[in-house]
């Protein structure tokens, strides 16, 4: 029988980053405008598969710990079933709080639905950070608490070409729009 870990962490290799600011990602002064805010924030979305973070499992069947796939479109003229890569999720979780963050610095109210979107991606990140469990050591250093270190990491350009390879859908050719953020 398959199991849940067989795909696709046993095809992506590892690879060693050293942990160090990116402007391109998230900037000190990024939260103080909305438009810096949204538009570092769209710099995120080469950081997801073309397909959002859906694949396709052919035999998901084989798979029972995987329970029932989501339904999402496929083309602009069907849909099928897919799973969410928690990779990704977590990359939206984490744009979404940012991006809402904003919001509240600038005034805008919490709306009910923003309050339980938040708060779910507060308690799943929780769980996904407790779930890797990154055990790398921290050091002093220049650049600031947590900059500098290596870390042992999944090869994310391997990650994207298997997520790419295995997309459910074109998300990005044609069905996102040009101001978007994940």
């Amino acid at each position: 029988m398959n199991k849940l870990s067989d795909f696709p962490r046993r095809t992506v290799p590892r690879k060693t980053y050293r942990f160090l600011p990116d402007p391109q990602y998230a900037r000190d002064d990024m939260l103080f405008d909305e438009h810096d805010t949204l538009h570092t924030l769209h710099n995120w979305i080469p950081l997801s598969s073309d397909a959002r973070g859906y694949v396709q499992i052919q035999d998901y069947g084989s798979y029972p710990h995987l329970g029932e796939p989501h339904i999402v479109a496929i083309n602009r003229t069907s849909d099928g079933p897919a799973y969410m890569m928690s990779v990704f999720h977590q990359l939206h979780c984490l744009s979404y709080v940012v991006e809402h963050y904003q919001q509240g610095y600038d005034g805008v109210g919490l709306e009910e639905e923003v309050a339980h979107h938040s708060s779910h991606c507060f308690d799943y990140l929780r769980q996904s950070i407790m779930c890797a469990a990154d055990t790398n050591l921290e050091g002093e250093n220049d650049a600031g608490p947590g900059w500098g270190s290596n870390h042992e990491c999944t090869d994310y350009d391997a990650l994207l070409a298997w997520a790419n390879e295995h997309g459910a859908m074109r998300w990005r050719n044609g069905l996102l729009p040009g101001e978007a953020i994940l």
